[in-house]
């Protein structure tokens, strides 16, 4: 028996010990909460946990916080995004705000209600989490946890269902959310998050609040590591962080989990040579070498450089492309702009000298003179798209060197007969390739007589209405395409008040249709945005063309069914609950219908311009009001101050105007020749047959004289400045269908 009971003794001390073992372990295994950032890593210890700390997603921000403050509106919602971006943090911002039980909306959630809890303590009230790549996509793994969770919620305002990795659900699982999703039998809420919101079901996504988590910009980036690194104690040298934030993605997440990266605690302060170390940089000793030997007219540098250089071709073209354009606005506009974190930690005075370099070599005095010249260089890259192999890049870069140094040969050739005064010479004397284009070039000086009222900021001048119709007419000049979509966005309709939100909110709805219409297999084409402002608030206008082809439905090629019904789904969502949110209108069939759709509305854009604006009518040899001669209707507007009311896309900029009119192709303005009776006939659609003819013709003609002379040899100079010379620069000279005397003038 005493054997008996020092067994038991024994056992009982081994159990007690065992868990008294446990608990301890249990207790030092506990999370601790995220804000200790001494034991969790910089993602983990700077999450935001209320929309207050969340940084740079202004817009998702303020729809999510916009529902909560008008009464906590329980939405659905998806949140797609690429990984790192903040989807799930988010999520659980929202899912807490839900339910909080401050008394300020505004404030939650609160962390200190029964249903918000202490930070880090309990997980989140009446909260579910589905991870569907991990649980399982298919139609009965998701029936079992609707099953189990789609019941009536006690002591809540909701119970929210979050599936994570979205995109995993099958096309079954999908169909069996559609109805729990748009009519909940119980207060439940949906919040759907993926990385690849395109494999949704349309169906499902129809139903759902859409937002993107878009990436910060370059300088917003660079911010955030700023703010960061200051609370962490991080001290940086110049240029570091910038260098960080152009090697990695724009969210949030991945930023600091690459400074968690390259931050050494016993260094005294972050370096750029830690960083290049960190992510095997070269870049930027590559590029500042490369521009150099550019500056210096050196083939053979040039050459050596950028075929060692390891990198694939693409990412050479892009890592030049980004040197050109941050140049070009930093140091040779002397615009501060942040195109690139990699090409912001160059030092400023190495590219300012590479930029001293080219004005040395082509003669001029101030670097804003060097403009033309970069901007063709930077013109030379996006033809063709396909350049992207090895054998591709050098054929391109060839060419590319070429147009850089003849400007040295040209110049020395001239120079026996003058020496260039102005940038226009130099870029004249700097390629061979092709003539440099003015595009529209600078407005008509107005005409005495002409009533003047006053530029008010904040209003359209006539600055502007010159280049909504210019930019319009080009569009069907140079590319035989109409405008086939109209919108109006109302940012007061979905909630959102403050001119930048609603600017923010209009920049989005366009920015995520033109997102849309590459899904489709197409994309914006074209567009012109205006902001008006009246007693609602801010108000976008916007025309475009929408190429949106949809192969399913051949009673719908163009795409405005499906864009109708994508609009619909956006301002239907969580938060767009007024229905004249956005209004959307697609040009109707037939040629003429369809050209008298592109002109409305396209002049209707100019509405706010103050109707005592006058312009010459020569008909009447009289000046009469902007609007009038425009067959335009004036709105009541009010000041949009701090946002440039006029903007116009990519394919319609002054840059890319001028490139598509080298060779002396400048456009046609009905509007600068004051024909207001051509402004809405159509002739820019038989100008658009005549300019495809007449640039094929010149441009074989220019190919003859490379191939007969060579691309930089003075006989080909001379040859091509007589063939130039001898087409007529003013579009006027052309036959054109308003060359005509009008009011007793003839044409210059």
């Amino acid at each position: 028996m005493t054997t008996v009971y020092m067994v038991v003794i024994v056992c009982t001390v081994c159990i007690v010990y065992m868990v008294c073992m446990t608990e301890s372990t249990t207790e030092r295994l506990s999370p601790e909460p995220v804000e200790d950032e001494n034991r969790a890593n910089f993602a983990d210890a700077y999450r935001p946990h209320t929309f207050k700390k969340v940084f740079g997603q202004d817009s998702v921000v303020a729809c999510l916080s916009g529902l909560i403050a008008r009464g906590r509106i329980g939405r659905s919602i998806l949140l797609h995004g690429a990984v790192g971006s903040g989807k799930t943090t988010l999520a659980r911002i929202y899912a807490r705000a839900l339910n909080c039980e401050a008394p300020d909306p505004r404030a939650s959630p609160c962390y200190a209600c029964e249903a918000c809890g202490r930070l880090g303590e309990k997980p989140i009230k009446e909260f579910e989490e589905y991870n569907v790549s991990r649980r399982g996509g298919g139609r009965e793994d998701v029936e079992r946890f609707l099953s189990t969770h789609d019941r009536p919620v006690h002591g809540a305002k909701y119970r929210i269902l979050f599936f994570d990795e979205a995109h995993a659900l099958t096309r079954e699982a999908c169909d069996l959310l559609l109805l729990p999703v748009e009519s909940p039998q119980h207060a439940i809420r949906f919040i759907f998050a993926t990385t690849e919101a395109e494999r949704l079901r349309r169906a499902l996504r129809s139903r759902l609040l859409d937002l993107l988590i878009r990436p910060l910009p370059v300088d917003r980036a660079i911010e955030f590591l700023r703010q960061a690194a200051e609370k962490i104690g991080i001290a940086h040298e110049p240029g570091a962080l910038a260098l960080l934030a152009g090697l990695r993605e724009g969210y949030p997440r991945d930023l600091l989990l690459g400074l968690e990266r390259v931050w050494e605690r016993n260094t005294p302060r972050l370096t750029v040579a830690q960083v290049r170390a960190a992510f095997d940089v070269d870049q930027t000793e590559v590029l500042v070498a490369y521009f150099t030997a550019l500056a210096d007219g050196d083939p053979d540098q040039q050459a050596e450089i950028v075929f060692g250089w390891q990198e694939q071709a693409t990412d050479k073209i892009r890592w030049i492309q980004a040197f050109l354009l941050h140049v070009y606005h930093n140091e040779i506009l002397a615009r501060r702009l942040v195109v690139d974190g990699v090409i912001e930690a160059v030092p400023e005075n190495l590219r300012a000298g590479i930029v001293r370099g080219f004005c040395a070599r082509l003669g001029l005095a101030d670097a804003r003179d060097l403009a033309p010249f970069w901007r063709q260089m930077m013109a030379f890259w996006p033809v063709p798209e396909t350049a992207t192999d090895e054998t591709a890049l050098g054929l391109r870069l060839t060419l590319f060197h070429q147009l850089v140094n003849a400007g040295v040969e040209g110049e020395a050739v001239a120079a026996e007969r003058a020496r260039p005064t102005d940038a226009a010479a130099a870029i004249a004397q700097a390629s061979t390739i092709a003539e440099a284009s003015r595009g529209f070039g600078p407005p008509p000086l107005p005409r005495p007589g002409a009533r003047v009222v006053a530029d008010k900021a904040g209003f359209l001048t006539p600055a502007d209405v010159r280049r909504i119709v210019n930019s319009a007419s080009f569009l069907v000049q140079e590319h035989g395409l109409l405008f086939n979509t109209a919108f109006a966005i109302t940012p007061a309709a979905l909630g959102v008040s403050g001119t930048a939100s609603a600017v923010a909110a209009i920049t989005a709805f366009r920015d995520e249709l033109a997102a849309q219409a590459r899904a489709w297999g197409g994309g914006l084409r074209a567009g012109i945005t205006v902001l008006e402002r009246d007693h609602r608030g801010v108000i976008g206008r916007i025309v475009a063309h929408l190429h949106a082809p949809n192969p399913l439905d051949p009673a719908d090629a163009d795409g405005a069914r499906r864009t109708e019904a994508w609009v619909k789904a956006w301002r239907e969502g969580a938060g767009r609950l007024g229905g004249d949110a956005v209004e959307f209108a697609p040009a109707p069939v037939g040629e003429r219908a369809a050209l008298r759709f592109h002109w409305r509305r396209s002049l209707d854009l100019c509405a706010g311009l103050d109707e005592r604006v006058e312009a010459f009518d020569p008909r009447i040899a009289e000046h009469r009001s902007l609007l009038e001669l425009l067959r335009v209707r004036a709105r009541s507007a009010r000041p949009v101050l701090d946002h440039p009311l006029v903007a116009t896309s990519a394919s319609l900029s002054d840059e890319q105007v001028a490139q598509a009119c080298r060779n002396r192709l400048e456009p046609l303005s009905a509007y600068d020749d004051e024909a207001w009776e051509e402004l809405t006939t159509g002739w820019e659609l038989e100008e658009f047959q005549v300019r495809r003819d007449t640039r094929a013709k010149r441009e074989g003609r220019l190919a003859e004289i490379r191939q007969q002379f060579g691309e930089a040899t003075p006989e080909a100079r001379a040859e091509i400045a007589q063939t130039v010379g001898g087409w007529p620069s003013d579009p006027r000279r052309r036959p054109r269908r308003w060359r005509r005397e009008r009011a007793g003038e003839p044409w210059p």
